[in-house]
């Protein structure tokens, strides 16, 4: 297995699935959802119980509103396994450090070749 194939598997293995992302962007709805129904506790409630509604609506709303923006614009832009910005894909930088270390090879081979036994 040569080393492009190796470090496009490494990459990869990181990338959630398509599956995963939409996922999570429901699971950040129905919190969304949850929050919006302890409402009524928050108003209704007495004494502690009004706090802690509030305290978990608070929680509930801000962690489904981060889930639904991080995971629906990594699915919108296509950061997933077999998406836009698979490892398919080569970035500069890959491309950078294979052609120094194929240069560092080929000076390695002529430097060999030059020297006289």
């Amino acid at each position: 297995m040569g080393k492009k194939e190796k470090d496009q598997k490494i990459q990869t293995k990181y990338l959630p699935t398509k599956f995963t992302l939409t996922v999570r962007v429901l699971v950040g709805a129905y919190l969304l959802y949850t929050s919006y129904s302890l409402i009524d506790g928050v108003v209704s409630g007495e004494g502690r119980d009004k706090y802690f509604f509030g305290i978990f609506m608070i929680a509930f709303a801000i962690i489904g509103i981060l889930l639904i923006l991080f995971a629906g614009c990594d699915l919108l832009r296509g950061k997933y396994v077999d998406g836009a910005m698979d490892a398919g894909e080569e970035t500069e930088e890959n491309k950078i450090e294979e052609n120094g270390a194929e240069a560092l090879e080929e000076d390695a081979r002529s430097e060999k070749e030059d020297k006289p036994e």
